[in-house]
């Protein structure tokens, strides 16, 4: 027999991105027996091998979920919190298992599909990874009940309070359920957030309640640990820019000054617009009461009602994205420095050009004009003067952080360096400042070092109007 066309398979890299595992540790049989006999939340360290555990439970218990829904069968159920995980787990189930394995997120259309279409799915597969929401929604729906699922599995089940999907499942639904499935939980920390040491053994309490569960962590933690992810916190303090460099530069405070009293006119000019809408809505109640069903003062009413709606449908409401802006150009600088806040001032320029508001056109000219004035004038003028004074430049926050990166490259000991920030603009402006960082300080070495920025799809800054590539 001949083939139509060659193919060559890299099995070893398939087995690299999919951590195959020949021989289960000793803590992963002794969890994975435990979660036969009772609901467990296995919480160990990440690399440790939880989904593996869940992998060897599927197979234990897989005889429940060969057979037909029809002839009695039941399905395991995985549970995720991202779209990601859901390519990421049922991928490696499928590897591990001779299951037939299905995946549902809600960018696949999912909400549309009418009950018929889920029936053949489950039908279909024996192992279904879906991402929360969806799942919850079926239930919600009636589409599929808990007592046909054998084996529920929350993955990263530590976010599970207040109104998550994971908690609005167990709440509305196990609770409730005549033939409930086996819970598996999986989890690196018991709390989504920080407590203290003395909170532990209530946040454990509250996740046993939740899933009805027990949580455990193996009796040999040292193999556990072994093989989880080891790291290492190194602390590095600094000072704040506001307080250290801009209460004692006049030339570089009258800066978030001029910022501070563009955002107060903006304020002022909000809060005239939120008077006159409400003055409007008040009008428009007023009238909708006194309309009566014969159609009296219905002439009223419905001039009211145009106004409103050419009243919505008018742009100041993009006023609210200007003052978002704003101050995130204030954040930026403090957090930054003076070089941060003038390359955020410079990419404010262009989301500016992109706005336009003729009722508020006086309010844009001014402060298009005031900030163009503060990016190509003076904040020009004073990054040229300070460019070799790195402490005006730069907040001690950064140099700091550039050190640290730099202690690394310097030592060709940097493989990859990921940093966290809370907001879109200070992403965009610190890969900018590393940038050009590397290039004054490395000097031999700065080709070594590529920086990228990744953010929401929602990122709108400026010329951080990015291509998906930049985007997660």
């Amino acid at each position: 027999m001949t083939a139509s066309r060659n193919t060559t398979v890299n099995i070893d890299r398939i087995h690299s991105e999919l951590d195959v595992v020949t021989i289960p540790r000793s803590y992963q049989t002794e969890l994975m027996e435990q979660a036969k006999h009772e609901n467990l939340v296995i919480c160990l360290s990440t690399g440790s091998g939880k989904t593996y555990i869940a992998v060897m439970l599927i197979k234990e218990m897989a005889h429940a979920i060969r057979a037909s829904i029809r002839d009695g069968g039941k399905r395991t159920v995985f549970l995720v919190k991202t779209v990601a995980l859901v390519q990421q787990q049922s991928d490696y189930i499928r590897f591990h298992t001779d299951l037939s394995v299905g995946k549902y997120y809600g960018e696949l259309g999912v909400d549309l599909w009418q009950k018929e279409r889920w029936v053949d799915e489950f039908e279909q597969h024996q192992v279904l990874v879906f991402s929360a929401q969806v799942f919850l929604n079926l239930v919600d729906h009636n589409y599929f009940t808990l007592y046909k699922v054998n084996l529920l599995i929350f993955d990263k089940c530590q976010h599970s309070t207040g109104e998550s999907c994971y908690a609005g499942l167990m709440n509305r639904h196990y609770n409730a359920c005549h033939d409930p499935p086996r819970i598996l939980g999986l989890t690196a920390s018991i709390s989504g957030g920080k407590i203290t040491p003395g909170q532990l053994n209530k946040v454990a309490k509250q996740i046993e309640n939740i899933y009805k569960a027990r949580v455990a962590s193996g009796s040999n933690r040292e193999e556990s640990n072994r093989h989880g992810t080891s790291i290492q916190i190194e602390h590095i303090y600094y000072l704040s820019y506001k307080d250290e460099i801009c209460s004692n530069n006049g030339s570089i405070m009258i800066d978030f000054d001029t910022i501070e009293s563009i955002l107060a006119d903006l304020e002022s000019y909000l809060s005239k617009q939120k008077a006159e809408r409400e003055k409007i809505e008040h009008d428009l109640a007023e009238s909708i009461l006194m309309t009566d069903y014969l159609g009296l003062n219905l002439t009223e009413y419905n001039a009211l009602s145009v106004d409103y709606t050419i009243f919505l449908q008018s742009e100041y409401v993009n006023l609210p994205r200007l003052r978002y802006y704003l101050k995130n150009l204030i954040h930026t600088g403090y957090e930054l420095g003076i070089y941060g806040l003038f390359l955020a001032a410079e990419a404010f320029q262009k989301a500016l050009d992109l706005i336009t508001d003729s009722d508020a056109k006086e309010l844009y000219d001014n402060s298009s004009q005031r900030i163009d004035c503060l990016a190509d004038d003076i904040l020009r003028n004073l990054v040229d003067i300070n460019l070799n004074n790195d402490q005006n430049l730069f907040s001690s926050k950064v140099l700091h952080l550039f050190q640290r990166i730099k202690k690394d490259v310097d030592d060709d000991n940097l493989g990859r360096c990921i940093v966290f920030v809370e907001r879109i603009y200070t992403a965009a402006i610190l890969s900018k400042i590393l940038a050009f960082l590397s290039e004054k300080m490395l000097l031999e070495n700065k080709n070594c070092l590529k920086i990228k920025y990744l953010t929401g799809s929602r990122a709108n800054i400026g010329d951080a109007m990015m291509s998906a590539k930049y985007q997660v």
